[in-house]
């Protein structure tokens, strides 16, 4: 039996659209929080077991994952100074469940001690899971191009795309398609030991993606920098990200405007086959999606 977690996510969405598109909705377990959300009351009627899996409750993790073979693990949503314990929590209750093999959603460049996430959870995630005993797969994720379009309508309407980074490059990558990587990952007999850094096949800029923008949507648009230590009041007040979560992505913009993410490999082609979508594409199917 296959298992991903955070079943009501837009990543494990994406991961799951791929196992049952494969017509293996019989192996397939997902945990959530909220097994009567209407997703999961979906996947349920599907065929799909769904089963209550909260990291914080050790003992009803272990429950969860009777019977699993292999397990996605994506980290919650919650601040980061609880994360890490959640995540132990998963990996020993896998463990302890007879799990074989555990895939980890991580970060990329997660050493790094700019970005707090990988600094306070990623990193040392990373490190149990080594340490554990357990099989392992590590995909360590760019950032999601989709944060470049979180407020495109007051990018549409203002022509401007306000981010950190300046001329420095960075990498993405679109989540749906790191969707379908992991899935890939869990449907087949990965090997042990393996880290992927998934990223699309070039880096961008601001200025770059704001061009492109342009084009794709038939507007003009021009990129305008923020300060990274701004960055999060930003995220509060156009996103509606609770403050202290949007606190601790400083780091992380510190780190994309120090260019720490110009990386590009050719890890996403070596799981799928196919290279990712670059840009472009990524931002057609947001306009046509749109229509």
């Amino acid at each position: 039996m296959i298992f991903v977690s955070g079943a009501n996510g837009q990543f494990a969405g994406s991961v799951i659209a791929t196992i049952l598109a494969a017509g293996r909705a019989g192996e397939l377990v997902v945990g959530t929080r909220n097994v009567n959300s209407a997703f999961a009351r979906e996947l349920a009627a599907k065929g799909v077991s769904v089963r209550a899996a909260d990291f914080r409750e050790p003992a009803q993790m272990r429950r969860a994952f009777e019977g699993v073979s292999k397990a996605l693990l994506i980290p919650t949503y919650d601040t980061n100074d609880v994360r890490l314990q959640q995540n132990l929590n998963a990996v020993q209750a896998a463990k302890d469940a007879g799990v074989g093999h555990v895939v980890y959603a991580s970060f990329l460049k997660a050493e790094s001690p700019l970005v707090e996430h990988s600094r306070l959870v990623h990193f040392p995630t990373e490190q149990a899971i080594r340490a554990s005993g357990l099989g392992f797969t590590i995909l360590r994720h760019a950032l999601y191009a989709d944060i470049l379009v979180g407020d495109l309508a007051d990018t549409l309407s203002t022509g401007s795309l306000h981010r950190p980074s300046g001329d420095a490059r960075s990498a993405y990558i679109a989540r749906a398609d790191l969707g379908i990587s992991a899935a890939q990952i869990l449907m087949r007999d990965e090997p042990s030991g393996l880290t992927y850094t998934e990223t699309m096949e070039r880096t961008y800029n601001g200025v770059e993606v704001a061009s492109l923008m342009s084009e794709v949507f038939g507007k003009p648009i021009r990129f305008v920098a923020v300060d990274p230590t701004d960055w999060p009041r930003y995220m509060t007040e156009k996103w509606g990200v609770p403050p202290e979560i949007s606190k601790s992505t400083v780091g992380t913009m510190q780190a994309v405007a120090a260019g720490v993410f110009d990386l590009a490999t050719q890890d996403y082609a070596r799981i799928t086959g196919q290279p990712p979508r670059d840009m472009r594409a990524f931002l057609e199917g947001v306009r046509d999606a749109r229509r």
